[in-house]
């Protein structure tokens, strides 16, 4: 029943910078609510990224689908979310590439005034406490920043990122020293949020460097159910589950839902705004029509030993020397049509050295099912193998988040929908080949690359290397690449798919924003990290600005 100016609810990528930013106000009060507890001890070792899936630290989605996710052990797509103090920044990759400045003029262009690349690199800039300097001081800082509270580096260097390089160059393709500057086509290594071998977690950056302020108050372990609305959809708090006690917070000012792109539409749409339709099923009194929990949006797949959208495999014979953690810093983003600009393919890569202590790990934390991990660990036992990710950057599918129920208990519905639109599927293949392709390069040769065959049932008697074939790989293969977006999305009132406006704010609810990246109308050229950490700062900016 304690009175706050705001409330937070999910302390994820976004929600940590919300409830720092707003509580540099020694005026404000602001609570910040969060469904799960501290993260482990081993979460600051990013070679324990894997050892957090399927733990009290993950959310352990899952989601259906028919079109992808066979070669999992359960038939099902998992999809792991933070479910801690940082959210998803606690247990993942750490990778960080913004997007591209097609990505945010798009969502200019789509009636979103504000958001065009121009706009929101500031807000990216804010943040950032980047260590290369030569990024910082070039253009004059356009591109970077030393001032933020956010460590970012380049992880250590590794021996085999040449093999792939070269390969990429016999292409025609260029290595790129930044990609989150100017140029987007090439190859580069990616930098992490990631500094002196320690991850840089939003709740280490943002909440840890505010832990002396009295005017923030972090609550663990509290279950948001709900937002309170009046009779005139205002809001003016919450309703959460903590120790099984239902327990309202109020806002003064406004509520912000950051809890990330499954959940911030779940509760949502417990809260009485959502689809009408899908409301009364669960006999919940709709009092806000919108299309809450649509245009699920996601960077999909195809792998056994990484999850990306497409990943094809192969072993490297006699190398040795591999040294990675098994976190892909090197990638390339390319376009199957080599006369556009801007990318629509990211090729990631990984490494796992012969008889690799954390092969175990990876398989476990996909799960992949028994066949496919006895593959792997048996030509591991004489072979270094690599893992080329292929993923989809700007998916035309689109899935949904729909309630399996009115409790906040029951794990919600969620279906991605990989490959409804048949283009999709189209560029995957053609990307498949293109890196085929490659075990004929020079490069390649010299390490004696091969193709592994996974024992594919369904597969074997399709013609290797047709479109039925890859179309069958891609159902066993294909599985979330970890980059849910657009479930509350960002947009003009006309808009009818959209449920907030350009300043996050929930249409016609008074005292509610969604601040996450469940915003984002479109997705961006790659990693979702980065991006929602820059909405974060410009969803605290918005608020700043109305109420000072």
């Amino acid at each position: 029943g304690e009175v706050f100016d705001f409330v937070v609810a999910g302390a994820g990528w976004a929600g940590c910078v919300v409830a720092n930013r707003l509580s540099e106000n020694s005026k404000w009060k602001v609570l910040l609510v969060e469904a799960g507890g501290d993260p482990p001890f081993e979460s600051e070792v990013p070679v324990m990224l894997e050892a957090h899936q399927h733990t009290e630290y993950d959310w352990r989605f899952y989601a259906e689908s028919n079109t992808s996710c066979k070669a999992l052990s359960d038939g099902k797509c998992f999809w792991p979310r933070g479910k801690c103090l940082g959210g998803t920044s606690s247990i993942n990759a750490m990778l960080y590439v913004r997007g591209n400045v097609r990505d945010f003029d798009r969502w200019a262009e789509m009636g979103n005034n504000g958001w065009d690349y121009d706009s929101v690199l500031p807000f990216f800039k804010k943040c950032e406490n980047n260590h290369f300097s030569q990024f910082v001081y070039k253009d004059n800082g356009r591109y970077h920043s030393d001032a933020g509270p956010l460590n970012i580096d380049f992880y250590g260097d590794n021996p085999v990122a040449k093999t792939f390089i070269d390969a990429g160059i016999e292409d025609g393709y260029k290595f790129i020293s930044n990609i989150n500057a100017d140029e987007y086509i090439g190859y580069t290594k990616v930098q992490g949020t990631c500094y002196q071998g320690r991850r840089q977690s939003s709740a280490k950056v943002f909440l840890a460097t505010a832990k002396n302020r009295t005017n923030l108050h972090v609550l663990k372990y509290g279950l948001v159910q709900k937002v309170l609305l009046n009779e005139t959809n205002g809001a003016y708090g919450i309703e959460y589950v903590r120790n099984g006690k239902i327990i309202k917070a109020y806002a003064k000012k406004e509520v912000i839902l950051s809890a990330g792109v499954i959940m911030s539409p779940v509760v949502l749409m417990l809260s009485g705004i959502g689809p009408k339709e899908d409301l009364e099923k669960h006999n919940i009194a709709p009092k806000c029509d919108l299309p809450v929990g649509k245009n699920l949006l996601d960077h999909v797949h195809v792998d056994p030993p990484t999850a990306t959208d497409n990943i094809y495999n192969f072993a490297i014979h006699g190398t040795g020397g591999l040294t990675n953690f098994g976190v892909g810093t090197l990638s390339a983003f390319i376009n199957t049509d080599k006369a556009e600009k801007f990318p629509n393919i990211q090729l990631a890569y990984f490494w796992f050295t012969e008889n690799a202590p954390n092969l175990p790990t990876y398989i476990k934390g996909r799960p992949l099912s028994d066949e496919i991990a006895k593959k792997l660990m048996e030509v591991n036992q004489n072979h270094d193998i690599g893992v080329v990710a292929i993923s989809l950057l700007h998916p035309n599918s689109t899935g949904s988040i729909q309630l399996n129920s009115s409790s906040i208990h029951d794990k919600t519905n969620i279906y991605p929908n990989y490959f409804n639109v048949p283009s999709d599927l189209k560029t995957m293949i053609s990307a498949i080949r293109h890196q085929i392709f490659y075990t004929n390069s020079q490069s390649y040769s010299a390490k004696h690359g091969e193709v592994i065959m996974f024992p594919l049932k369904e597969c074997s008697g399709i013609e290797y290397d047709s479109d039925e074939y890859w179309k069958c790989y891609i159902t066993y293969m294909a599985a979330t690449e970890y980059h849910h977006v657009g479930t509350c999305k960002m947009g003009t009132q006309s808009d009818r798919d959209s449920v907030v406006d350009e300043r996050l704010r929930v249409h016609s609810v008074y005292g509610l924003r969604v601040c996450d990246a469940s915003i984002m109308p479109i997705q961006v050229s790659r990693h979702t990290n980065a991006p929602a950490m820059m909405i974060g700062e410009k969803g605290a900016d918005f608020i700043k600005n109305d109420y000072l």
